[in-house]
């Protein structure tokens, strides 16, 4: 079975998690990507706070099979070498403070003027115009922004944050998909585009029923946060158990009387009891959440969710990431996989999470320690009287010593174009 983005390359400046989850996902469906990083510590996620033996499981997460050069781009001989490649990839993605890439002379303007099928993505916290645009682009700074933070907590206390950074996911989503939509045109087309998508735009798109009730009532609503309750509808929350948590969302009139029949309470299944209505349901929350929650506190997590399913009712354990990651029910759906690193062993992580009947996806690639495909993707663009061997000297270029293990991700296409032409030339 072929690959849906077998043949096309992927050049990648991007960091931490946005732009890296993009790039992720187009390997994952096959493209080849080299991650473009600066010496001599690379993407910031190699030394985030979870190491073993110097290795980093959030960047060999997701940076499996990317190829890795690293280059140095304040010096000006790092940027010539870049441009000498760029004309030779399809999509360029990159999550620098808006302007970086213009300043290097690597901006849309100047790479499309030599390459017109390429498409170029800009990933931003905030957009690549506008008053916003020259913050830092974190995922929490664009939760504050999109209004995301003042939805989180328990109610008349401090905002909490997500526990995890939804907009960097959301956001390297949305660029997947502006790459492949920008994919499918340049094939009716025959040329390329720029696209731009931000982390702020990924988490206003995320609201639910927060900015739509406060546009719709004129202002007269605003949702804040009501800790482990929903603000507007109930039942829908988490509930506590004898050991534990469980969620549950029973709003719907047809799950509330699943809820009723799975607390054994006949008498709020009647058609005059005023819970029958939902409005009134909602206006009463702080009656029904804590009978509802009088119930299942009495029950073990287990014993609570056993019945809720039985009988229908739209609910899940609250379960501790052990147990995430131990839940034979994700490994047998390939939500999760497990995979070998050569530094960390096995490694559990996300599978790729679109499943096509007709395409190849996911591999279980390593990621590439720093600068590993210097040789392989550089060497051919290197003129005299530079070498491969006088820029990593000089600092131009940088690899990290490698003990461990050759790549085992195969060869690559830059290796088989290489071949060619040294077979046309002679040059071995």
């Amino acid at each position: 079975m072929r690959a849906i983005l077998e043949g096309i390359k992927v050049l990648d400046f991007t960091r931490v998690l946005s732009g890296p989850t993009a790039t992720r996902y187009l390997l994952e469906m096959g493209a080849e990507v080299v991650k473009v990083e600066a010496p001599t510590s690379g993407d910031l996620t190699r030394n985030s706070v979870t190491q073993i033996n110097g290795r980093s499981g959030y960047f060999a997460t997701h940076n499996r099979g990317k190829r890795s050069i690293c280059v140095n781009l304040k010096d000006e001989r790092g940027i010539k070498l870049i441009r000498s490649i760029t004309d030779d990839f399809d999509v360029i993605v990159e999550n620098f403070t808006p302007g970086t890439m213009e300043r290097l002379g690597l901006g849309w303007e100047e790479l499309s003027s030599t390459n017109s099928k390429l498409i170029m993505c800009s990933i931003s916290g905030f957009g690549q115009t506008g008053p916003l645009s020259e913050l830092p682009g974190y995922d929490g700074t664009a939760q504050a922004y999109a209004g995301v933070g003042s939805l989180n907590g328990e109610l008349g206390g401090a905002p909490v944050p997500i526990g995890v950074p939804v907009g960097d996911v959301l956001t390297g989503t949305n660029a997947t998909a502006g790459i492949l939509g920008a994919l499918f045109m340049r094939e009716k087309t025959q040329r390329g585009q720029k696209i731009e998508t931000s982390v702020l735009e990924s988490y206003l798109q995320a609201h639910d029923t927060a900015l739509q009730t406060w546009s719709v009532t004129k202002g007269e609503t605003i949702q804040t946060r009501n800790g482990r309750f929903h603000a507007l509808v109930c039942p829908y929350g988490i509930f506590a158990t004898e050991n534990g948590y469980v969620f549950i969302a029973a709003a719907a009139d047809n799950h509330w009387n699943d809820l009723c029949s799975a607390m054994d309470r006949a008498d709020l299944l009647d058609p005059q009891h005023r819970w029958q209505d939902r409005f009134t349901r909602e206006s009463e929350r702080d009656l029904v959440n804590p009978l509802v929650e009088l119930w299942s506190s009495n029950l073990s997590r287990d014993q609570t969710l056993e019945i809720l399913q039985r009988h229908r009712v739209p609910s899940g354990p609250i379960l501790s990431i052990d147990e995430v990651g131990n839940l034979p029910e994700l490994r047998a759906s390939g939500a999760i996989e497990v995979v070998s690193d050569p530094v960390l062993g096995t490694l559990v992580v996300p599978a790729f999470p679109i499943h096509f009947s007709e395409a190849e996806t996911g591999h279980s690639f390593e990621a590439a320690f720093l600068g590993e495909h210097n040789q392989e993707i550089l060497s051919n663009f290197i003129t005299k009287p530079d070498s491969l061997a006088s820029l990593t000297d000089s600092g131009v270029l940088f690899e990290e010593p490698i003990a461990t293990r050759p790549s085992r991700q195969g060869l690559s296409s830059f290796t088989a174009n290489k071949k060619d032409i040294h077979e046309e030339t002679g040059d071995r």
